[in-house]
């Protein structure tokens, strides 16, 4: 039998601040036959995300809540792929699969932890690493759960809202009536999130100027900001701790404006506000909250189903440009979800 051979990206070294592609190598790999209760995947879509920065950081560096990737090994990441071979009676060849062995052509598993998906729905395959993965899971999350969410009576503001998880927050709280202000970084990104996605409010905060994000905020809610979904961090926290209603709540996503920092950033100037407004602040993470993942997967599917969701997607082709659709995370060249399309969506041959 043909030895069968594929290729998977590594890293050679740390990056400082933003990464480049030369740390970055592709190589090619001899890949096992499956042994008994096992089975191999051939992956069909990869995602990028911005947390994978934080792995790309040696032992010494920023304590992070996720181990660090490996120097001169495969990187993962969650993908989906399709079973080409099995050894094991509940994975059969043909079967569609979630994993976190991203960034590779194959992989081998005794399916453990291992999610399949349902063929029978009416939306693409790639749908499940973006609204109805993790991506929506954690809107769902901050939104709900974290920022407790008064359904009709909230004025809602949204960072980053034309990003994969900004969409969707977005949306989730439109479903829920309340009123959503959300800044995005191209006039293309803010007309589709008036236009589509009815918010009652966006602006690019790139035009407006950081100087003017709390200005521009005051007039987007001139009563004020009960719940502010923070993926950017820096002069938008500012802005939004300056608007913030008496016990609002601030939810912690993420600070894409940080994460290639070379020295420590420079704190919120007004951060005592989070006290003479008795401020409610707090960060989190999706994986702390997968026991939600039925109820938020039965919510979605129904908003899906009845033509309240809407969502974008960057699609780049090939495994090889994978690190440089991860680069473009971080210079806001995404529209909504960046997915890597890595081979055919029928991978058995």
């Amino acid at each position: 039998m043909v030895q069968r051979t594929g290729k998977e990206i590594r890293i050679k070294q740390y990056p400082v601040g933003l990464p480049t592609e030369d740390i970055f190598e592709i190589v090619k790999v001899n890949i096992p036959e499956p042994k008994d209760g096992e089975f191999l995947v051939r992956n069909i879509w990869m995602s990028v995300d911005p947390y994978m920065r934080g792995r790309m950081r040696g032992s010494q560096q920023t304590k992070s809540y996720i181990d660090s990737f490996q120097l001169n090994t495969s990187l993962d990441g969650a993908c989906l792929g399709q079973i080409i071979e099995s050894k094991n009676n509940r994975f059969k060849i043909g079967e569609y699969v979630l994993g976190n062995y991203g960034w590779r052509e194959y992989w081998l598993s005794n399916g453990n932890g291992i999610i399949k998906i349902n063929t029978n729905s009416v939306v693409p395959l790639r749908t499940y690493l973006g609204v109805l993965g993790m991506t929506g899971l954690t809107a769902y999350v901050g939104l709900v759960n974290i920022g407790k969410l008064n359904e009709g009576k909230d004025s809602v503001f949204i960072s980053a809202a034309a990003g994969a998880v900004g969409s969707i927050a977005c949306q989730i709280a439109k479903i829920k009536g309340c009123h959503v202000v959300g800044s995005a970084g191209s006039d293309e990104k803010v007309n589709w999130l008036l236009d589509e996605v009815k918010l009652d409010y966006a602006f690019n905060y790139k035009t407006v100027g950081e100087n003017n994000l709390s200005s521009e905020l005051k007039k987007a809610c001139p009563e004020g900001v009960d719940l502010y979904f923070d993926n950017v961090g820096g002069k938008h926290l500012e802005a939004a701790l300056d608007n913030i209603k008496t016990f609002g709540r601030i939810v912690f996503c993420g600070m894409i404006s940080q994460y290639n920092n070379t020295i420590p950033p420079t704190g919120p100037s007004n951060l005592f506000l989070a006290i003479t407004n008795r401020i409610r602040l707090q960060g989190f993470i999706v994986r702390d909250h997968y026991d939600l993942q039925d109820e938020f997967h039965s919510s979605m599917s129904k908003w899906i189903s009845e033509g309240k969701i809407k969502w974008k997607e960057t699609i780049i082709e090939g495994l090889e440009n994978a690190p440089k659709a991860f680069i473009g995370l971080f210079k806001g060249e995404n529209f909504g979800k960046m997915l890597i399309k890595i081979g055919p969506e029928d991978a058995v041959q």
